[in-house]
């Protein structure tokens, strides 16, 4: 059964994009439709200068479609917003044999979930209720190093904090033994401590779902609410994501998109497996594209929190001092910062999927994709790739490159 890749591969994207993000910015730059800094009421700049709005989206739409082949997707669905006004949002491929992928269909945001357990979390401090640099041991004596970890190691994921899924084979075992199993935030967690660490606190960067796992935990101890309450209270609702789904079962509250996967040997559909084993408690979510990427814009705003707390989350200083990262190229609190995007790249089950937000020119791109048997069992995020070229063209001074990025062969 081999290796699990149906989690947010976030480093290993981080490292693909470390060789090219610093300086692409200026070099697209210059390509950007020569010295044209600005276009006439109603025209966009993208890599070939103004155009229509119209242009532009057919310019996306086909993008999508050239890609799809090359890289071996079933289906992809995309949405990229100007300010709140939708430029693309549209379906492509099928979501299983005679239904078209359609944008309203639901689907596992996974790790896109994330920063709004960071916003619950600084909305907390912004309250004088907890502060970032509380010691764990102030809430769970009980973890490792709790007298060494804070909660801005667990939010920048800089505890050393192993992780309960990867590299983590006799878990992973478990989980490819029974895909529909519920697991419980504790199991998780207990899973995750029968590995050694990482690092000592706060001397390296390592992507673990346990850090976040946990701070559910602190949250819930410090509000006396379950973090599900608290995401309604205090996320969904006041942004209005009225079809967001807070849920660890495998249900979909609406039609689903379908997902496939070839990690156990044979590919199968995957859309009911239970996502349980994914993230903590309350922060296991499934929403259409509209819902995804009008949350993602609203948190990468700072929308529900202070300004100083936004600048926090964003803060350099939190990783750019560990490798492979550089003050362009960083983790914040909860979310990954390149070349002035924002982002999260979930990675579950069957689903690619990313939600990224560049405050420069009031961006928004959703995508999620699908996978045909010659891919299905690939490690690539296809949909950060998509993401790549999206950007390389809507923001010609901001593109997020994937260097040597390598696909399944064509069916």
């Amino acid at each position: 059964m081999g290796r699990l890749v149906r989690i947010p591969v976030v480093a290993l994207v981080l490292c693909a994009l470390i060789a090219a993000c610093t300086a692409a910015s200026a070099a697209a730059a210059a390509t950007a439709g020569g010295s044209a800094t600005s276009c006439s009421q109603g025209r966009l700049l993208v890599s070939t200068g103004c155009v229509s709005r119209l242009a532009a989206q057919e310019h996306i739409e086909a993008t999508i479609r050239e890609s799809m082949p090359e890289m071996g997707l079933r289906s992809t669905i995309i949405r990229v917003d100007t300010g709140e006004k939708p430029l693309v949002n549209a379906g492509f491929g099928n979501s299983m044999k005679g239904v078209p992928a359609a944008p309203k269909m639901y689907w596992r945001i996974g790790s896109i979930a994330i920063p709004y357990l960071i916003d619950i979390l600084l909305q907390l401090q912004d309250e004088g209720k907890l502060n970032l640099n509380d010691k764990l041991a102030k809430y769970r004596p009980n973890f490792p190093e709790s007298n060494e970890v804070t909660l801005r190691m667990l939010a920048s994921v800089t505890s050393g904090y192993p992780d309960f899924v990867q590299e983590n084979a006799p878990f992973q075992q478990k989980i490819f033994e029974n895909p529909f199993r519920q697991w419980s935030a504790n199991e998780l967690i207990h899973w995750a401590f029968t590995l050694p660490p990482a690092c000592a606190p706060g001397t390296c960067f390592h992507y673990a779902h346990t850090n976040f796992a946990i701070l559910s935990q602190v949250i819930s101890q410090v509000t006396g609410k379950s973090i599900d309450a608290l995401m309604h209270e205090r996320i969904l609702g006041p942004l209005g994501l009225d079809h967001t789904r807070v849920t660890r079962y495998p249900a979909f509250p609406g039609i689903g998109l379908h997902a496939y996967t070839g990690e156990r040997g044979v590919y199968e559909d995957s859309t009911f497996w239970s996502p349980s084993w994914s993230i903590g408690a309350g922060t296991v979510m499934t929403s259409p594209m509209a819902d995804a990427v009008r949350g993602f814009r609203a948190m990468a705003r700072g929308e529900l929190i202070s300004k100083q707390a936004n600048e926090e989350r964003l803060s350099p200083g939190n990783t750019d001092h560990l490798a492979p990262f550089n003050p362009n190229l960083y983790y914040g609190l909860g979310v990954t910062y390149a070349n002035g995007w924002q982002f999260q790249n979930p990675f579950i089950d069957g689903y690619t999927g990313t939600a990224a937000y560049l405050p420069a020119q009031d961006l928004s791109v959703g995508i999620v994709t699908t996978q045909l048997p010659q891919s299905a069992n690939s490690s690539t995020v296809f949909a950060t790739e998509l993401l790549s070229r999206v950007t390389a063209y809507i923001s010609p001074a901001h593109p997020i490159v994937l260097p040597g990025a390598k696909f399944p062969p064509r069916s």
